[in-house]
């Protein structure tokens, strides 16, 4: 009899742990660089969802121009989070496009990607969010964004989508092949669940992590 109730327990058990849930995180990384005045502003806001314990990775930019942060968030038993990390970085050699301040109410992250210009052709290297570059005349549209004027003096193309605007500024680059890939590790960062963590990206500017809990019974 005892050995039949204490079968029937470990069975209930084993089945109750495979029911259980997951915790699931969401990750976001806020990656920011000098504006005009000097002081951080924000470029890019990418998250990701994962599960308590399992790597992910967050990427900004394309493979030939961004970072790759590799990330494993676990929660210990008091409910504190730790943050296991590194990151990997290349920055290409050829002209390359960085999106410029939005007016307010416009998101910065998500936006096309300016790449080069052919002023008498009045066409567009434009890289879109597969990845993929096309030259692109004034009109067309680009991950739902219109091309709408480019002044040729500030080399600034204006976007517009859904009555919003935004300006797309060439950056040129020095000629040259990719720079190696520059990899590293971060110690593990704990704390609370919901605050930032602050780290220092390649360039020495402010990269804000946050971790939040997902309720996937609702």
């Amino acid at each position: 009899m005892l050995r039949s109730f204490l079968a029937v327990l470990l069975v209930s058990s084993a089945l109750a742990a495979d029911d259980a849930v997951p915790t699931h995180l969401k990750v976001k990384a806020t990656f920011t660089r000098p504006d005009k005045d000097g002081k951080p502003e924000v470029y890019a806001e990418p998250s990701v969802i994962t599960v308590d314990g399992k790597q992910t990775t967050i990427r900004v930019g394309s493979a030939d121009e961004g970072v790759v942060f590799t990330v494993t968030p676990k929660v210990g038993p008091d409910g504190f989070l730790a943050l296991e990390m590194t990151s990997s970085a290349r920055v290409s050699g050829e002209p390359s496009a960085s999106p410029a301040s939005p007016k307010p109410g416009v998101a910065k992250e998500g936006l096309p990607r300016f790449h080069g210009v052919l002023p008498k052709d009045k066409l567009f290297s434009i890289e879109d969010a597969s990845g993929s570059r096309k030259w692109v005349p004034l009109g067309r549209k680009v991950d739902g964004w219109t091309l709408r004027a480019y002044d040729e003096k500030r080399e600034a193309l204006t976007l517009s989508r859904l009555g919003q605007s935004v300006e797309l500024v060439l950056h040129k680059g020095t000629v040259g092949e990719l720079a190696p890939t520059v990899r590293k590790e971060y110690p593990t960062l704990k704390g609370p669940i919901g605050k930032p963590f602050m780290i220092a990206g390649a360039d020495g500017q402010p990269i804000f992590l946050q971790v939040e809990v997902l309720d996937v019974t609702k």
